[in-house]
């Protein structure tokens, strides 16, 4: 899989130094798992390194299996180790059973695995029950791996659960029916890659997810196809962290989300979400912390692009609880020809108490956005929307409602605050906008704005709603030949090439 991304830019962050032009592998570490990039394509692979040990002490609730809820903990399956005669080495290899559900057989050799162990399935299987992974080894599908028809009469219902204990006595159950997750309790140190994992969505009902993490940590997940889900198709959960996925693909998703973090400290490289094309179905959901995306896609579909909707999963009851989108980091990544804005951060009025969207970055293109490119959101009384950044490159955004009608909020970036919300304070950075209908740039409820944008000689001057005298947007002409001293103007120019 390539994925075509800004040329020229040389990324550099804390903890990544990446040269995707150069000929020798450059290495970096994400706490205390070793990885580097291949030499040659840039994909993120696994060196050796020693298994790394994490506690799981249950701060984000508890994965329960079997409906009923209350099954005893015999459920899990705990098979004798038995040294089979293809499992020899550590590295072992399983072939389809040639029956409609190969569960067992996979499972089997799954808790027969040793630390350090690689599991290599070959060929076309099938599973009508949930996977378990266990920790420290490596899963590499060479070949598809299918949900059976029916497949949701038996999946577990996986996900976060806890019982909050405080004066409405909430409970938070985001349990789902789920394919593949890892064993109870979390698990470390997995490498997972390759194959095409199917959801068969015609045969299974809407409330599933495929590859669904609560609790897993330090892990790599790359080279992946996850398609034709009925809901969610990859979750990193809560209690997921310190975790790289680079080239996975989550499309098709017919009701939920294509690729979707909501953990904190993970890294993303080269992902792409698309046609996930349910009214509601956002390509990514980060609904989460300090984690990183470089080089990301996400098009064409139904919903937003990236989707960053404040409100917990599993919420509700009884009281909503708003969620904390806060120090996320957006390098060079993608959004177009999506139903909703190209990147949503949403504080709605049923997100619920203590929703934040805070110190998130934003450098991208968007374009060809039936909503806003970029659009931040605050409808909610205690909601926080504040001191957030972009450098984007914005064009052929279409400020559309869902009705179809024009929104005054929106633009190439758009602020959209209700009237008895806080305001949207802080928003900084720099753009190229133009071509977008009705406002390129639209501060008109936000406060403490301050924004270069910059126009492109040749394309016709910006459309601003500046709103409240607070707000600075500083408009700067420049070509080409110039200096180009923002990612936004150099994407310009190598998008459209515009030489003085």
């Amino acid at each position: 899989m390539k994925i075509k991304w800004w040329p020229g830019l040389l990324v550099l962050g804390t903890t990544l130094t990446v040269a995707m032009a150069s000929a020798t592998a450059s290495s970096y570490r994400i706490n205390s798992a070793s990885f580097e990039t291949d030499d040659t394509s840039g994909r993120v692979v696994a060196s050796p390194a020693e298994p790394v040990v994490v506690a799981t002490s249950g701060t984000h609730g508890d994965i329960t299996e079997k409906v009923p809820s209350d099954a005893p903990q015999s459920f899990f399956r705990q098979k004798a180790v038995t040294r089979s005669g293809n499992l020899k080495d550590g590295c072992h290899e399983i072939v389809p059973s040639g029956t409609s559900d190969d569960t067992d057989l996979i499972q089997d050799a799954l808790d027969q695995l040793q630390a350090g162990d690689t599991l290599k399935l070959t060929g076309n299987f099938f599973i009508a029950d949930t996977i378990y992974l266990p920790s420290n080894f490596k899963w590499v599908l060479d070949g598809t791996l299918t949900l059976a028809d029916n497949a949701d009469d038996d999946l577990d219902r996986i996900g976060w659960y806890k019982e909050l204990n405080d004066a409405n006595k909430n409970v938070i159950d985001a349990r789902v029916r789920t394919g593949i997750t890892e064993q109870h309790g979390g698990a470390v140190n997995i490498e997972m890659s390759g194959g095409t994992y199917s959801g068969n969505s015609a045969g299974n009902r809407a409330s599933l997810r495929f590859i669904n993490f609560v609790s897993v940590t330090n892990s790599l997940f790359h080279d992946m196809v996850i398609t034709d889900v009925s809901d969610d198709n990859f979750t990193l959960g809560p209690g997921s962290n310190g975790n790289v996925c680079s080239n996975l693909v989550g499309s098709f998703s017919v009701s939920g989300n294509g690729l979707t973090d909501k953990g904190d400290h993970n890294t993303w490289y080269d992902c792409i979400a698309e046609d996930c094309t349910g009214p509601d179905g956002d390509g990514w959901t980060p609904k989460c912390r300090f984690s990183q995306f470089y080089r990301c896609i996400s098009r064409r579909n139904g919903g937003p692009g990236f989707g960053m909707y404040c409100r917990t999963d599993g919420s509700g009851n009884p009281d909503d609880i708003g969620e904390a989108i806060d120090g996320n980091r957006f390098y060079e990544c993608v959004a177009y020809e999506n139903g909703g804005a190209g990147f949503s951060f949403n504080i709605s009025g049923n997100s619920g108490a203590g929703a934040t969207i805070r110190s998130n970055f934003v450098q991208a293109v968007c374009f060809s956005n039936e909503s806003s490119g970029v659009r931040f959101r605050n409808t909610t009384v205690d909601g926080i929307v504040a001191d957030n950044r972009v450098d984007l490159l914005c064009y052929h955004n279409q400020s559309q409602k869902t009705d179809g009608s024009l929104s005054s909020t929106a633009g190439g970036l758009g602020t959209d605050a209700g009237a008895a919300s806080p305001p949207i304070t802080g928003l900084t950075g720099s753009m190229v906008s133009f071509d977008n209908v009705q406002w390129d740039v639209n501060t008109g409820q936000a406060y403490n704005t301050e924004l270069a944008v910059y126009h492109p000689t040749g394309e016709q001057a910006p459309a601003l709603q500046r709103g409240d005298p607070s707000n600075i947007l500083t408009v700067k002409q420049f070509d080409c030949g110039d200096p180009l001293t923002a990612w936004s103007m150099k994407a310009y120019c190598d998008q459209f090439r515009r030489p003085r």
